[in-house]
């Protein structure tokens, strides 16, 4: 088991946790390649005999920090995989001398807010029929 930066080798894989997970931001390979080359980027993975088994993708501008993609393969649910990538995610912010950490989801995302909110992440604010015009997302954040 190790947390892990990803690197470009590592998109497609990524991608394809994407598509198992509906709530995910959907990127897609180029997505991924992408965001792993930007600066103010970081994107951890979790690999467990060689397989990437989920990831956290955040971007980093000043003294804030916004989580854009979160997901762990459905198989790995329930297994701390994703409570490890955040808490990792949330050290290396701090570290990095970010003061806060945002993120959205998805209202009806009933296991993520449970994990943001283990997590110490409290509700800052709704944008209202973000998802396709239907479902609000929640924001979430932290002060570190």
């Amino acid at each position: 088991m190790k947390m892990r930066c990803a690197a470009r080798r590592d998109a497609f894989r990524l991608a394809l946790i994407e598509q198992m997970q509906p709530m995910s931001a959907h990127w897609g390979e180029k997505g991924f390649c992408s965001e792993i080359a930007n600066a103010s980027a970081r994107v951890w993975c979790w690999e467990e005999d060689g397989e990437i088994l989920g990831f956290l993708a955040l971007r980093q501008a000043a003294d804030i920090a916004e989580i854009l993609n979160f997901a762990v393969q459905p198989k790995s649910c329930r297994r701390g995989i994703g409570f490890r990538l955040l808490s990792h995610a949330l050290r290396d912010v701090q570290l990095q001398g970010r003061k806060t950490i945002t993120l959205e989801v998805n209202i009806t995302n009933l296991p993520a807010i449970s994990l943001y909110t283990k997590a110490g992440f409290k509700e800052w604010g709704r944008r209202e029929k973000f998802y396709g015009g239907k479902e609000d997302a929640l924001i979430m954040g932290i002060q570190l």
